[in-house]
């Protein structure tokens, strides 16, 4: 059993990674429970679809995360720099929706080297590897996206939450998009909620905890919602989410928590950090 010391110096190290990171890490996704009315009218002005298009995209399409380096700060905080993170977000959601359905509750797919030089900028955009090309041109130094995936749950089975911390405010043309230099997507499992109100309003409050908790502690895996921690067998910190400390919760497992507040369930998550190997996890379920 671990000392309390140990547990509290712990919670410290992941409260202090949700605080001060500084940004390069840029994420876009949107909770199917509630497509809020800001979120619309931005997706519908970067992308010129129908209002009904696009509330189907963000109800429907789960999360996309995408990773775009350049070499200072100052470029990140750019609105250029910030227009081309958002293209590149919503051309993993593009790829999304147009992705073919599947039995399983939760379904995720990391963009392979050929899908990302093929990326559009979205809906009928042109090839994001000229608003890649035109944004070094105009902002002086090498832009490049590294990283791009997305996460989505079956229609009625749940909802996306998300999570991007370290990052400057985003430009308000850039659309619906969140930055920073870590940031994660969880597929939550809240079967009959309806969207809207205030028990939906509960559930996407407590997922987006969730999301905050994946982006501190680093989970490798999902586990079972019953499993007992293994930090003693391994030697070393908890692996799977449902067995570890809740980032809101300390002394008490994800599972236990998610059962009672819930209950909702986690069945995927992809977390992304600056300069490392996203991770990222889908349950049989």
């Amino acid at each position: 059993m671990r000392a309390p010391r140990a547990v509290s110096g712990m919670q410290r190290a992941a409260r202090t990674a949700v605080r001060a990171l500084p940004a390069r890490f840029f994420r876009a996704a949107a909770p199917v429970l509630a497509a809020d009315k800001e979120s619309l009218l931005q997706l519908r002005r970067r992308t010129g679809l129908p209002i009904l298009k696009c509330r189907d995209a963000l109800q429907h399409c789960g999360g996309d995360l995408a990773q775009l380096s350049c070499e200072t700060d100052f470029v990140a905080r750019t609105s250029e720099f910030q227009r081309v993170v958002a293209q590149a977000a919503m051309g993993a959601m593009e790829l999304c929706r147009r992705a073919p359905p599947t039995a399983r509750a939760c379904s995720q797919h990391f963009l392979q080297p050929e899908e990302l030089a093929e990326l559009r900028t979205g809906p009928g955009g042109g090839p994001l590897s000229e608003e890649l090309a035109l944004a070094m041109g105009r902002l002086g130094e090498a832009v490049s996206l590294r990283h791009a995936a997305w996460l989505r749950v079956r229609p009625g089975a749940g909802f996306v939450s998300g999570y991007a911390h370290g990052g400057p405010a985003a430009d308000p043309g850039a659309g619906p998009v969140a930055l920073g230099t870590l940031g994660a997507l969880v597929a939550c499992g809240a079967r009959g909620v309806a969207r809207g109100g205030a028990r939906g309003a509960a559930l996407e409050a407590l997922g987006r905890q969730v999301a905050q908790h994946v982006v501190g502690f680093a989970p490798r895996r999902v586990g079972r919602a019953r499993e007992r921690p293994r930090e003693e067998e391994l030697g070393g910190e908890e692996e799977a989410l449902l067995a570890q400390e809740f980032l809101h919760a300390p002394g008490r497992r994800v599972g236990r928590v998610l059962r009672a507040l819930g209950p909702l369930s986690v069945t995927g998550f992809v977390r992304f950090r600056c300069g490392e190997e996203p991770t990222a996890d889908v349950t049989s379920r």
